[in-house]
């Protein structure tokens, strides 16, 4: 399975389990609810939120895979993004920061060198390792490719204010790490699909 279709089927399996776990229940913004056969409202605040995470990032990746995928897919814009930010990282760190498995990574590096967009090198302090670098090829494709980028998650953002945003955005790096921290002991770089793998984004 390709390391889009991997990311896609993760996504949907998530959304369905969700929607489950919420089922028939009406959750209002207070986050208390009551159930459709009238049973004693119960505290459901972290499940709505969950839901709502989910379905926001469904249909924001979804648009943005859209209006991408004439140039390239996620997956490989998002390792074209890392890869701007910083060249040269081994395929253990790229793997830790695209939240992919190596065998994920591998095919996808392996298909992007095949294309010309990478390459890899071996280390010269060490020669066991390889790093993987942005060919001038594959250079020219992420710079042409950013703004856009940019550019359509502003558009999906355009209705709310700067101070949702900036409060919104306090919150989701609040939750990040506290995530970060609980689950993988505070690693840094956590990044996805979309090309938001650094602190300098997020």
């Amino acid at each position: 399975m390709s390391s889009s279709s991997s990311s896609t089927s993760t996504s949907s399996n998530a959304h369905s389990s969700a929607s489950a776990v919420v089922g028939k229940t009406h959750v209002p913004e207070s986050g208390i609810v009551k159930t459709s056969g009238g049973a004693e409202s119960v505290p459901r605040a972290n499940v709505s939120l969950w839901v709502r995470l989910l379905e926001s990032h469904n249909l924001v990746l979804g648009e943005v895979r859209r209006k991408l995928a004439d140039a390239t897919t996620m997956p490989r814009f998002d390792l074209l993004a890392n890869l701007e930010r910083e060249d040269g990282q081994t395929l253990a760190a790229l793997s830790r920061r695209m939240l992919v498995t190596a065998g994920n990574l591998t095919g996808l590096v392996d298909r992007a060198e095949r294309d010309g967009v990478v390459e890899r090198r071996a280390d010269p302090r060490d020669r066991r390792l390889s790093r993987v670098y942005l060919t001038p090829k594959g250079r020219e494709l992420i710079v042409e490719l950013l703004p856009k980028h940019a550019e359509e998650i502003g558009a999906l953002f355009e209705e709310l204010d700067p101070a949702d945003k900036r409060e919104l955005r306090r919150l989701l790096g609040k939750l990040r790490d506290s995530l970060a921290n609980k689950l993988i002991g505070g690693a840094g770089g956590v990044g996805g699909v979309g090309g938001v793998g650094n602190k300098e984004h997020t």
